[in-house]
C-alpha cells in the first residue's frame, strides 16, 4: 500500500480585495490587503512542498469572478509551474464564482494541471514514482454561476484498489438549490468515495469522520468580517485507503477579527476617564496577537477529534479590528455625552498607536453600545419579578416554538433564511448570534426599567 499526503483547499478567490476601512493614507497596508488572497495561495504552495505532497485539490472558486483578471490567470499559471518542478499535481473543478467557459485561461497551464470539464464529470488517477496508481479524483466544474442538477450523483465509480476522492462545490442543500443539490446523509451514503472534498462554505469543517470522510476547507484568507477564523487549507495523510491523519493548515495572512469590550469588567468598572478605556484596548488588541492560533480559530470540530493538528505556517502580516464598546458601567455617561465623537477619537488613536507595529493592527471602526448601570440589588427588591424574567428567558433559549413565535414578532426586517451569496438588500439576517444580543438586551431594558419604577 502507498502512503501519500495531498492538500484539499478551496475558495481561494484569486484577485478579490479585503474590505477594510480608512487605509487610504497607508499604502503599505493597502498593498497588503489587496496582496492578501495571493500571499495565502502562496503559503499554500510552499506548504505543500515542504510537506511533500503528491497532489492539490481546489475544489471550486478558484477566481473571484469568470472574468479572470490577467495578473489572476498569470499568478496562478506560474504557481502550477512551481508545483510542476517539485512533482505536485493540481486538480482544478470551477464553481460558481468561476464557472468554465471556453477560451478562458489567458495562459497556458503545464501538465501537472487538470481542470474538470463543465460538461461531463471526469476521473484522474495520480500515479506514485513506480507508476502505480495511488489516488482516484472525480469532479465536475460549473458551467455558470447557478448549477441546481446533482451532478455528484453522475460521477463514475472509482478503480476500488485506490483511494477515491470526489471534489464537490455545494452548499449541502437538498433539493431546490442553485449551488448543486445534495446532502450530507446522500455523500455519506455514497460507497463510491473515500473522501469529499467540498468547496463553497468559508468555514472549515469535518462534517463526518468515518469513511467516507467529508470535509470543507474553508477559505485560504478570510475576505471581510464574516469570515473571521483563519483561513486555511486541511493537509491529509493517506495510507494505502485509509486516512492517517488530517492537519488544519494556516495560511491567512492577514485576520478579521470582531473584539467586544464590557466597561461593567473588573478593570474597567471604576474607570472615570476614557484614558483607562484606551489602555485596556490597547492591551487586548496587543494580546491577541500573542494568542496561539487554535485559541482564534472557533470550531469545536477542529477541536474536538484527536487526528487534528492545528498548525500555523504562514507569516501573519496583521489583524483587522471592529470593536464594540457595551456593557453597564460608569463611562457610560462620558461615552454617551458624544457617542459619535467618542467612537471616531477611540477609532483614531487605535490606528494611531497599533496599526504601524509588525504584526499590524489596524482598527476598521469602533462602536458604542453601553446602558446605563442598573444596580443588582434592584432584583433584590422585586425576587418573583426577577424569577419570572429569568424563567422567561430560560424558556425562549430551551422551547423552539416559542423562539419561533419571538422571531415573527421582530417583524419583516428580518429574516433566518439567509445565504451569504444571495442576501437580501432589504432584510436583515438574523442568526444566533443576533437573536442572543436581541433578547439580551430586552432584558436589561426591562431590568433598567425595574430600577426606573423602584427609583420612582
Amino acid at each position: 500500500m502507498s502512503r501519500f499526503r495531498f492538500v484539499h483547499a478551496a475558495d481561494v478567490h484569486l484577485g478579490s480585495l479585503l474590505h477594510v476601512e480608512g487605509l487610504e493614507s497607508h499604502p503599505e497596508l493597502q498593498e497588503l490587503c489587496r496582496e492578501a488572497t495571493y500571499l495565502a495561495f502562496d503559503n499554500l504552495c510552499s506548504m505543500a512542498v515542504r510537506e511533500g505532497a503528491s497532489f492539490i485539490l481546489l475544489s471550486g472558486d478558484l477566481y473571484d469572478r469568470d472574468a479572470r483578471s490577467v495578473r489572476a490567470n498569470r499568478f496562478f499559471a506560474d504557481a502550477c509551474k512551481k508545483l510542476n518542478e517539485a512533482g505536485i499535481q493540481v486538480f482544478v473543478t470551477a464553481g460558481n464564482h468561476d464557472p468554465l467557459r471556453e477560451h478562458q485561461e489567458m495562459f497556458l497551464l503545464p501538465d501537472n494541471t487538470h481542470l474538470f470539464p463543465a460538461d461531463r464529470p471526469e476521473i484522474y488517477y495520480v500515479k506514485n514514482p513506480e507508476g502505480g496508481n495511488i489516488a482516484a479524483i472525480a469532479g465536475q466544474s460549473y458551467g455558470s454561476r447557478q448549477e441546481n442538477s446533482p451532478l455528484h450523483l453522475n460521477y463514475p465509480s472509482p478503480d476500488s484498489q485506490v483511494f477515491r476522492i470526489a471534489m464537490l462545490h455545494t452548499q449541502l442543500e437538498k433539493g431546490r438549490s442553485n449551488y448543486i443539490p445534495a446532502s450530507l446523509a446522500e455523500l455519506a451514503e455514497s460507497s463510491s468515495f473515500d473522501y469529499w472534498a467540498l468547496g463553497h462554505i468559508h468555514k472549515p469543517q469535518i462534517l463526518r469522520w468515518e469513511n467516507p470522510v467529508i470535509a470543507y476547507s474553508g477559505s485560504p484568507q478570510g475576505r471581510d468580517f464574516g469570515e473571521q477564523q483563519l483561513g486555511g487549507c486541511w493537509l491529509v495523510e493517506v495510507d494505502g485507503r485509509h486516512i492517517r491523519s488530517m492537519e488544519y493548515r494556516v495560511t491567512s495572512p492577514i485576520v478579521y477579527q470582531s473584539l467586544s469590550i464590557d466597561i461593567g469588567c473588573p478593570q474597567l468598572q471604576d474607570a472615570d476617564s476614557l484614558d483607562d478605556l484606551e489602555d485596556y484596548m490597547l492591551s487586548h488588541a496587543r494580546d491577541l496577537l500573542r494568542q496561539d492560533p487554535d485559541r482564534i480559530i472557533q470550531d469545536d470540530q477542529l477541536e474536538e477529534h484527536p487526528l487534528t493538528n492545528i498548525a500555523d505556517n504562514a507569516e501573519l502580516k496583521g489583524c483587522l479590528i471592529r470593536w464594540e464598546i457595551a456593557g453597564r458601567g460608569r463611562l457610560h455617561h462620558i461615552l454617551q455625552n458624544d457617542r459619535q465623537g467618542s467612537e471616531q477619537v477611540l477609532c483614531q488613536i487605535l490606528r494611531d498607536m497599533l496599526g504601524a507595529q509588525q504584526p499590524f493592527i489596524w482598527t476598521d471602526l469602533v462602536q458604542i453600545r453601553t446602558a446605563n448601570p442598573v444596580n443588582a440589588d434592584v432584583l433584590k427588591q422585586y425576587p418573583v419579578l426577577g424569577q419570572l424574567l429569568e424563567g422567561v428567558l430560560h424558556s425562549i433559549e430551551e422551547d423552539d416554538h416559542l423562539r419561533e413565535s419571538l422571531v415573527s414578532e421582530l417583524g419583516q426586517a428580518w429574516t433566518t433564511a439567509f445565504h451569504h451569496e444571495e442576501q437580501e438588500e432589504e432584510r436583515l439576517p438574523l442568526d444566533e448570534e443576533t437573536l442572543k444580543k436581541i433578547i439580551e438586551d430586552a432584558k436589561q431594558l426591562l431590568l433598567e426599567g425595574l430600577a426606573e419604577g423602584g427609583e420612582g
